[in-house]
């Protein structure tokens, strides 16, 4: 009876242990991205969302000097598809004096986002104040700086940059990993002046909300 007893309140143990380990959020579908978009669409409907086809080649010829810089830009300036990356969603719009893309490409799991996320962090610290040609549609040259550089946390990071050439023209991105997703927003803004990250931080945070309601709709 001993015997039987230690082996009843060890598989309850057990259980109970179980029960209250976290359960990993489940990975982000295709059709659930798609929901993502829809909540992300301007409300008058200037810019529509759409599935990224990943057997359709878009990459624009080009290149980045110095090259070790290069992966900061595959995604946005040089339309790469990231090594990896199953499809994704996305979106654009343009105002008076910028126009700007949002997309998410959906990776097989949480741990193909995260080594996206560092694969481009581990890039950034490198590139930070450094000088970059970009050679694509229209050769630019300008300092690169970094305004965020998040570590991988619960199941989201950030990170941002920006390159200002020398007419004043700058290249925002803005990249968040949130599960098994990387997201870019890529921003022209071909007027001069300091670039102000606030917009952009709350289409990212905009972003992350749309996201964790699509699969957590009672938080």
């Amino acid at each position: 009876m001993l015997v039987l007893l230690a082996v009843v309140v060890a598989l309850l143990a057990g259980l109970v242990f179980w029960r209250l380990q976290p359960v990993p959020a489940p990975a982000l579908s295709l059709s659930d991205l798609q929901g993502v978009y829809a909540g992300m669409v301007r409300s008058d409907r200037s810019g529509d969302a759409s599935v990224i086809d990943n057997h359709r080649d878009h990459e624009e010829s080009g290149y980045i000097v110095p090259a070790d810089c290069e992966p900061l830009f595959e995604a946005t300036v040089l339309n790469r598809v990231p090594l990896g990356a199953l499809d994704g969603v996305g979106t654009f719009w343009a105002n008076d004096w910028s126009a700007v893309s949002l997309f998410s490409y959906r990776f097989a799991d949480v741990a193909g986002a995260n080594h996206e996320y560092t694969r481009l962090a581990n890039v950034l610290d490198n590139c930070r104040d450094v000088r970059v040609e970009v050679h694509a549609r229209s050769a630019d040259t300008g300092l690169l700086i970094g305004i965020r550089r998040d570590p991988v946390s619960e199941d989201r990071a950030q990170l941002g940059y920006v390159l200002t050439t020398d007419d004043g023209t700058k290249f925002a991105v803005h990249v968040l990993a949130f599960r098994n997703t990387v997201s870019w927003q890529f921003r022209y803004e071909p007027v001069p002046g300091a670039y102000s990250p606030l917009t952009a931080q709350r289409v990212m945070d905009q972003l992350a909300y749309q996201m964790r309601s699509v699969q957590d709709p009672g938080r």
